[in-house]
């Protein structure tokens, strides 16, 4: 579907370019390019097509918008989006033609993007301000997205509040081991400790690295991408208990579905899909496996669901197949979007990622524990800092105490990103 909307736009540039002075044409194919990168969500590369256009026209607020969404979505640099997004939001209008150098104001989505660039910043006064201009240009039928806004402002509040209450953790890098000047991330461990899967942004594809405990040391770990048979599009969910099962997920054009590959004691085997109880057609990613192998949770945004993405669990059928998914139901459910669920020793307690609940900003991490009566209990934050205004998506948890998270640490540590193990304090 992509692949055809850029092709359908370079017909349509290049068509156009006929009638176009010849220094402008240069101007409009540096604008495809910038926007080829941002359609891909590749900020890093689309952000200087962008800046050195704006170069050219500094009174184009719409390139001031596309750099502010750039910065704003890149590791270390999103501090810098604020002076741009609030050029763009002040120069914004409700008519806006996507796609065009042509289009000098910034679409009223600038308001939401400044809102989200002052809360990451820590200035939340500020966002909650820009919130509320965005939501001030929405129709009032819009429900949905006035009631976002309005969590939007909660969410602010919700930040100050944790932040005026910090936990107590400590946090230990990995090392060179583990982490390099790449971004390395969704570290996940086996049940029994001994095999240790995580991904690293290489410069061309995101790759699986594996590596095992050999008396009591890690070994060096080993690139499993092509062992997967993987272009970079697999990710890592969850390790089986002993460590033989690596649960995966993978965009198949633009619809996220879950795979396993097996370990026999030398090498992955390919990736291979899950049944139809836990892909369908809708968007399902991130699976843990349960200790014992009988449970697996997962997210999705199939319908029948509270909000966006839902999480769901299934088990093991006496045929050796995973059974129909339950929903996990509102407790743990918001209306917005639920994912990177993964289970304690048991199934009594998960931990996941959430946009509602008592958030500060994006994702934050949450616990969640069954009660004595087999009910699921209110989720609890695990707090600031450990959460942040940002997303924050991803904890594997080792005990009730402990487990490994990648984290972006300005001015230390290897790379963009690097893994880390925290340890709560009591």
């Amino acid at each position: 579907m992509m692949a055809r909307t850029i092709t359908c736009l370079l017909i349509m540039v290049l068509a156009a370019s006929n009638l176009m002075p010849q220094d402008y044409r240069k101007s409009q194919d540096l604008f495809l390019e910038g926007e080829y990168f941002l359609m891909l969500e590749d900020y890093a590369d689309a952000l200087p097509y962008y800046t050195r256009l704006f170069e050219e026209y500094p009174d184009n607020y719409n390139l001031a918008y596309k750099i502010g969404i750039c910065y704003l979505n890149i590791t270390g640099r999103k501090n810098l989006s604020v002076d741009w997004l609030e050029m763009a939001a002040k120069n914004s209008a409700a008519a806006y033609r996507e796609g065009s150098l042509k289009q000098k104001t910034a679409p009223y989505e600038a308001w939401f993007s400044l809102g989200n660039a002052y809360r990451i910043n820590f200035q939340f006064e500020k966002a909650k301000e820009a919130f509320k201009k965005y939501s001030e240009t929405l129709l009032p039928d819009d429900t949905e997205n006035i009631l976002f806004m309005d969590h939007q402002v909660k969410v602010c509040d919700n930040a100050m509040d944790l932040i005026n209450s910090p936990i107590n953790f400590t946090e230990e890098n990995l090392g060179e081991l583990f982490n390099d000047a790449y971004s390395n991330f969704n570290p996940v461990i086996s049940g029994d400790g001994q095999s240790f899967v995580y991904m690293t942004s290489l410069k061309f594809y995101d790759a699986l690295f594996f590596t095992r405990k050999i008396r009591n040391r890690w070994t060096t770990p080993v690139n499993i991408t092509p062992d997967i048979q993987s272009d970079g599009d697999f990710y890592v969910s969850s390790l089986s208990s002993d460590g033989t099962l690596l649960y995966l997920s993978r965009d198949d054009n633009n619809n996220s579905d879950i795979y396993v590959s097996r370990f026999d004691g030398t090498k992955w085997s390919v990736a291979t899909k899950l049944n139809k109880n836990i892909n369908t057609k809708y968007w399902e990613s991130h699976a843990s496996i349960s200790a014992d192998g009988k449970s697996l949770i997962f997210s999705s945004d199939r319908p029948g669901g509270f909000g966006g993405l839902d999480l769901y669990i299934s088990y093991l059928g006496v045929n050796g197949d995973w059974g129909e998914p339950v929903n996990l139901g509102p407790v743990i459910n918001s209306t917005f979007n639920e994912d990177r669920a993964s289970f304690l020793d048991d199934t009594n307690t998960i931990y996941f990622c959430s946009q509602g609940h008592y958030n500060m900003g994006g994702y934050d991490i949450f616990k969640c524990a069954r009660t004595p009566n087999g009910q699921w209990a209110k989720p609890v934050n695990l707090g600031y800092p450990l959460n942040t205004p940002d997303d924050d998506v991803f904890y594997m948890p080792v005990d009730a105490n402990k487990g490994y998270i990648p984290l972006h640490r300005e001015g230390t540590g290897y790379g963009k990103e690097d893994i880390y193990l925290v340890t709560f304090k009591q």
